[in-house]
């Protein structure tokens, strides 16, 4: 809330000092302290004038006790004002004062509380004389300043009721005294003199704020009204081609009603020979998302290209409510020449109607949108065509750089959504059993991810067999419930029982179709373009590269980090994972264990039977161990003859049931032949639990020092630290 009478004041000396600042520092001097005492809040205003008018009240009381120092009478004045000038001053031009200047009841408090400073201070009239006090010129101070707060009917209040008990105790004491009259007149005519000054400022002040609130207010509603004619020829320089068509009407119609105060603008585009889309809406909770054209005020407008303007729309059979409380609405229709661009919707109801001043806008805006809106949609399909051009490259691009292949297969299904607005995309990879199988998708259900294609999906079967882009209507009802239950699927096959339309895309990956990219849109009528198709044949090739790249770098990862006699992971891999097992089980707070094998006299097996037997040993042991622990167990060859078993969430009893399953498992591989002798083998290990080790090195440390006890006390057995 704005300040009127000082704000203009400080206004109007900020602007006078604003040109002449350079030339005097006193004028600039005097523009802060004005600034200072006027800020556009009026409540800081107030706060601050408070402050001044006690400061004030101690300044004269202080020099008048400096002349009179021996009487005292101003003394009470300054002991009570001075704390309280220092307190409204700090608050005043503290950076609590916008919050204070907003409140109301400090704003109602401020005036009576320094009125009452001013009565406590100078004390009140001689109850038997009359007699005034030397400081009762500060309540009069106090009074003019209250005149200026919302609180002046309490101050005034404050007052009159002071004077009107001191008269009244006056009277009691000087009752049959005959002195009553004679001294309580001029007492009277004080009183009320102060009280109708300090009303008639108030009255002033009042009149004069009014009067500056009129003219803010119409200097608003002149300001407003050119706003909104700059608004309406703003409307065709929005279509620069630099936004989408959408966007840009969304824009214009949130405009229009705020503007010029409309209750429900729409505006539609045509969508194929027969429909209308909306594609800006304001003021609908529920707006008809399509309209067919020729049905209702809207549909009317789009077949006969004329305006259609009707006061009474509950008179109109073609009329279809959005809005239960409409009663008025006007639909113009945008053309080029001969051609449908749009139509542009207003409708008002009983508090706010759509009269002929709405019409005429209404008319203004589509002639306005005719030339542009026809611009645009060229810009579009032109923005359409770059947009495409750049996000394959920029696929093109982001796959060749990535090599994990589940988010490869992400952005591959993300993309092509996109592109090709589709519903449903859907990638299935041949696997090793060559059954091809959803790998990811959009639209589709997460849980679906794994199962197979569906049976009998000619679309799927022919580009196998065709290697090459199938396209057609294709009956996605026909695909198994676990492919449509919760996704987008489900949802465009309820909405478009007709076949949709689709395309097979082959991702040939050397010889081989590696994968189909199956793509649908939900309706019959929504077939892919030229542009659209090329934009997938240029996917599919970029995609098979991806994957190729991908599976490529897949495999030579995983050798680097097995052992290639065993086929088990390899150190390398340990020391990272063996880390990291020990962080997640710390941080869920769940129990991990280390079993460290070593196989007894393995060094005998090499100098009787050799090396070959050797390794042909260590396979036998390896396969032996990956049979004895539980799924999700992780073994390791951690290098020669010893391995690792990490064993999340298992304690050490667990583990050490687990080192006795690998001991009797490797025991019982004695009895096999190798290259057609009986090689007898045993097994030590060492187990240790997640107890107040530090990180996995020092878990590691602690189950071989526990495999060093097996071996010390007579091998083949399990040790636990």
């Amino acid at each position: 809330m704005s300040m009127p009478i000082f704000g203009g004041v400080a206004t109007s000396v900020g602007g006078r000092l604003t040109g002449a600042g350079a030339a005097s520092w006193r004028a600039r001097v005097w523009g802060r302290v004005s600034l200072a005492l006027w800020p556009v809040e009026r409540g800081i205003g107030e706060l601050r004038w408070g402050a001044v008018t006690l400061c004030i009240m101690v300044a004269l009381g202080v020099v008048a006790t400096a002349l009179d120092p021996i009487e005292g009478d101003f003394l009470r004045l300054l002991a009570v004002a001075a704390p309280a000038a220092a307190a409204l001053t700090a608050a005043g031009w503290s950076p609590a004062a916008p919050r204070l200047g907003r409140s109301r009841v400090v704003r109602l408090a401020v005036g009576p509380c320094v009125l009452a400073i001013a009565l406590i201070g100078a004390g009140l009239a001689d109850v038997g004389t009359l007699a005034i006090p030397p400081a009762a010129p500060f309540v009069i101070l106090a009074m003019a300043y209250a005149a200026m707060t919302p609180g002046y009917p309490v101050a005034a209040a404050i007052m009159g009721g002071a004077s009107a008990g001191i008269l009244i105790a006056h009277w009691q004491i000087t009752q049959g005294v005959g002195l009553e009259g004679e001294l309580s007149d001029g007492f009277v005519v004080g009183a009320v003199v102060t009280l109708i000054a300090s009303a008639g400022m108030a009255g002033v002040l009042r009149v004069a704020t009014k009067a500056e609130a009129r003219a803010t207010a119409l200097a608003t509603q002149r300001r407003e009204r050119l706003d909104a004619l700059e608004a309406l020829n703003g409307i065709i320089a929005r279509f620069d081609g630099s936004q989408s068509v959408a966007s840009v009407i969304q824009d214009v119609v949130d405009d229009i009603a705020r503007e010029f105060e409309i209750t429900l603008v729409s505006m539609y585009l045509p969508a194929g020979r027969d429909r209308l889309t909306m594609v800006g809406v304001a003021g609908y909770p529920t707006p008809f998302r399509e309209i067919p054209i020729g049905v209702g005020i809207i549909g009317r407008a789009a077949a006969t290209l004329q305006t259609q303007f009707v006061p009474d729309v509950l008179a109109d059979p073609d009329y279809r409510a959005a809005r239960d409380d409409v009663r008025s609405e006007v639909a113009a229709p945008v053309v080029h020449g001969h051609e449908l661009l749009g139509v542009v919707n207003f409708e008002g109801t009983a508090e706010r109607p759509i009269g002929p001043a709405q019409v005429a806008l209404a008319e203004m805006v589509v002639h306005s949108l005719s030339a542009a809106l026809r611009s645009a949609r060229l810009d579009d399909e032109r923005r359409q065509r770059l947009h495409a051009i750049e996000r394959v490259l920029a696929v093109s691009r982001s796959l060749v750089a990535d090599l994990d292949r589940a988010r490869i297969v992400g952005s591959i299904t993300d993309v092509v959504a996109d592109l090709l607005d589709a519903d449903v995309v859907a990638l299935f990879s041949r696997r090793a059993d060559g059954v091809y199988r959803l790998e990811a998708g959009v639209g589709v259900p997460s849980g679906a991810v794994g199962l197979e294609a569906p049976v009998g999906t000619w679309l799927i079967e022919r580009c196998v067999a065709e290697r090459t882009r199938i396209d057609g209507h294709h009956d996605m009802a026909a695909w198994p419930s676990e492919f449509l239950q919760g996704g987008v699927a489900r949802v465009a096959v309820a909405e478009s029982p007709k076949p949709h339309v689709a395309m097979a895309l082959p991702i040939v990956v050397g010889e081989a179709v590696a994968a189909v990219l199956v793509v649908t849109r939900a309706g019959a009528d929504r077939a892919y373009s030229e542009l659209e198709r090329r934009i997938a044949d240029l996917l599919t090739a970029q995609i098979a590269i991806a994957l190729q790249n991908a599976d490529l770098h897949a495999r030579v990862a995983d050798s680097a980090l097995r052992d290639p006699l065993t086929g088990l992971l390899n150190r390398r891999f340990f020391d990272e994972a063996v880390e990291t097992a020990h962080a997640n089980a710390r941080r869920a707070g769940t129990e991990l264990s280390l079993i460290v094998l070593d196989l007894d006299r393995f060094s005998a097996v090499n100098n009787e039977h050799g090396h070959a037997v050797g390794d042909a040993v260590l396979r036998r042991v390896a396969r032996a161990i990956k049979g004895a622990v539980r799924e999700g167990d992780v073994v390791v060859r951690y290098g020669g003859e010893e391995f690792v078993v990490i064993a999340p969430a298992t304690d050490g009893d667990g583990a050490v049931l687990a080192a006795e399953r690998i001991r009797a498992a490797v025991a019982a591989t004695t009895s096999e032949l190798v290259d057609g002798r009986l090689v007898p083998l045993t097994i030590s290990a060492g187990v240790a639990s997640l107890v107040d080790e530090a990180d996995g090195r020092g878990l590691f440390r602690a189950a071989d020092s526990a495999l060093l006890a097996a071996k010390r006390a007579g091998r083949d057995r399990v040790s636990r630290i």
